[in-house]
């Protein structure tokens, strides 16, 4: 296990410098490509749905605290959206970890999965128990840390680095959507 963590570090660290790695689906190793499918496939059973990401949205422009590399993907079948899937990071005790955001197409949360957690410290973040509690959030409602989100121990840093993420990126979201851009 320790081998094949170190070997994604390795595969992380070269990309990070080819300078090719970035939020898109597309952008991360197959491995964590696999992980992306598996939890699409999961949380929406639909035959034939497509992810394509929308690129023209300029994101980056966007103040998101919390939350950077912000990366958004529509779920089709055909035309009909099904969702979206969002790519993010946000910053734990020492580097920052990637995480995708699955919505409905009426932008409630529907999965957390975190893709690449980089730091020795604040992986409980990752338990499927503590993800749980943003399954079902609508414009950044009910997403105060310690308040509406529990915090967890082992990950004091991560944790709330996190649900701020996540909040930013529904706002940011539910905004786009009541401009007329997704």
């Amino acid at each position: 296990m320790k081998r094949l963590r170190d070997i994604i570090h390795l595969v992380v660290i070269l990309v990070l410098i080819s300078g090719t790695f970035g939020a898109k689906a597309s952008g991360f190793p197959k491995s964590i490509q696999k992980k992306i499918n598996k939890a699409v496939q999961k949380t929406f059973p639909i035959d034939g749905l497509i992810m394509n990401s929308i690129d023209d949205l300029n994101l980056d422009s966007f103040a998101c605290e919390g939350a950077k590399g912000i990366s958004l993907n529509t779920l089709k079948k055909a035309d009909e959206l099904k969702g979206f899937a969002c790519f993010a990071s946000s910053k734990g005790k020492n580097d920052y970890f990637d995480y995708m955001i699955l919505f409905n197409e009426n932008l409630e949360i529907q999965k957390v999965v975190v893709l690449i957690y980089r730091s020795s410290y604040g992986g409980e973040i990752m338990a499927k128990s503590w993800l749980k509690q943003f399954i079902g959030k609508v414009k950044g409602e009910k997403m105060e840390f310690e308040k509406d989100i529990d915090g967890i121990s082992g990950a004091t840093i991560s944790a709330p680095s996190m649900a701020k993420g996540i909040k930013a990126v529904s706002l940011l979201l539910s905004e786009l959507k009541e401009n007329g851009r997704i």
